[in-house]
């Protein structure tokens, strides 16, 4: 039997640009997992939102793994909070698809909870179990955002529903397995705690001076990285912050002082986003920079091109990631590889990937002051962050391999289908058939 399973990403297409609007850790979650399980013998579907025209209707990752877009809505742009009213055609988009095709599918895995929703009404309809992945949770995000969260309101509901009616759930870290059963009520019996992963072929240590040949950054600064979506959530305001700080406190180093923003646009483009998140935290950020007085040390620089984020990671003195809020972070781990120490927030998934004083420094979100503080230490102890940047490889080889995550993986799918398939055939019987 072919082991062909279906999985769903409506919003994160793994072939989509990493860094552009809207695509982040998930798109690489899909894509670096998919490559993986393949190398252990299954075979994939992955089902998107059709979302450019520019893509074609189905596209190959690897010779076992393909993409297939799904028509819901107009073949353009849709921002994913808006994506909810689309789901019943992608519904039976994919169906369609299966009626050409023919195929079956052992089981359906859903990502994100628009997905999560889809991937029920599939599942039910296919009658094979269905696995939701959750990549942030909507009740978390709220409390970290607040009134500026722009979550749709049915959001907690569906992935209410999603987390009760799933077969088994996978949370990325402790924490969030910890936040599904305190804010949804869901039964920790089904939730498998399984992180992301990292491409150890692709990040890893070059050094620092090569890097920044390779990028033409001057070697003599003192340079700070921010790799990320541009959304309110990561907390790049309080990194602003964080950074005058550090440049008040010595204004004699301010010309060897550097921040790097890369994600989003790059700025000569930024009249020419649509309007939405993105382009109205863009602006917002920009406005923080000219009230702070530091366009001399911060530079946007838009999303890199992932053949060319190890440098970015390896030319970096400290990698920061300020979120708000953040159920696993991917970033951390990324730089982590690459040798090159992080600074986060303690929220969520990183208070677990990162060992405090260890493999990195967490600081308290929201705390400028106190981010300031981790960088000055960073800063002043170059022989510590020689140590926690050692301590960071061997941290994420040990742990968070793709090849050790997607083994993971694959074991869950076997026993979940063991036992769905033990149990349908268990209440096949009748009660007079089963023994004594």
């Amino acid at each position: 039997m072919v082991k062909r399973i279906a999985i769903l990403t409506d919003h994160a297409d793994p072939l989509a640009p990493i860094g552009g609007i809207e695509a982040g850790g998930e798109n690489v979650y899909v894509l670096e997992l998919t490559r993986s399980l393949a190398k252990l013998g299954w075979v994939i579907d992955v089902f998107t939102r059709w979302s450019s025209p520019k893509t074609t209707r189905t596209a190959r990752i690897s010779p076992t793994v393909r993409v297939v877009r799904l028509k819901a809505g107009p073949i353009d742009h849709i921002p994913r909070d808006q994506l909810f009213s689309y789901m019943p055609e992608y519904v039976e988009s994919f169906f369609q698809f299966l009626k050409e095709t023919r195929l079956d599918y052992l089981l359906v895995h859903g990502n994100y909870y628009f997905s999560g929703w889809a991937g029920l009404q599939i599942a039910s309809r296919l009658g094979v179990p269905f696995i939701n992945t959750f990549h942030t949770l909507g009740a978390i995000r709220h409390l970290a955002l607040g009134d500026r969260d722009k979550s749709p309101k049915e959001r907690i509901s569906i992935e209410t529903e999603v987390l009760q009616n799933a077969y088994a759930i996978i949370a990325t870290s402790p924490p969030m397995k910890e936040d599904m059963i305190i804010h949804y009520k869901a039964p920790a019996k089904k939730i498998i705690v399984i992180p992301g992963g990292v491409n150890l072929n692709r990040f890893t240590p070059t050094p620092q001076l090569l890097a920044r040949r390779v990028l033409h950054l001057d070697p003599n600064i003192f340079l700070i990285l921010y790799v990320g979506r541009i959304e309110r959530r990561k907390g790049i305001d309080t990194l602003l912050s964080g950074v005058n700080e550090l440049v008040m406190r010595f204004p004699h180093l301010r010309k060897k002082i550097r921040l790097i923003i890369s994600g989003g646009a790059h700025p000569s483009k930024w009249g020419k986003i649509p309007d939405g998140p993105e382009k109205e935290e863009l602006y917002r950020l920009e406005g923080i920079v000219d009230q702070l007085r530091i366009k001399d040390v911060v530079r946007f620089i838009g999303a890199v091109n992932r053949e060319y984020l190890q440098y970015y990671y390896s030319s970096a003195d400290v990698t920061v990631v300020p979120s708000y809020y953040e159920p696993f972070g991917l970033v951390p781990l990324e730089s982590m590889a690459c040798g090159t120490l992080v600074i986060a927030s303690d929220v969520g998934g990183m208070k677990w990937t990162i060992k405090e004083g260890k493999t990195g420094l967490l600081f308290p979100t929201k705390d400028p002051v106190s981010l300031a503080d981790k960088i000055q230490y960073v800063l002043e102890h170059p022989e510590i962050r020689k140590k926690m940047r050692e301590n960071g490889i061997e941290r994420v080889h040990r742990f968070f391999s793709w090849d050790a995550i997607s083994k993971q993986m694959s074991q869950c799918y076997e026993d979940m289908l063991i036992e769905f398939y033990y149990k349908k055939a268990m209440n096949g019987k009748k009660q007079s058939d089963l023994p004594q």
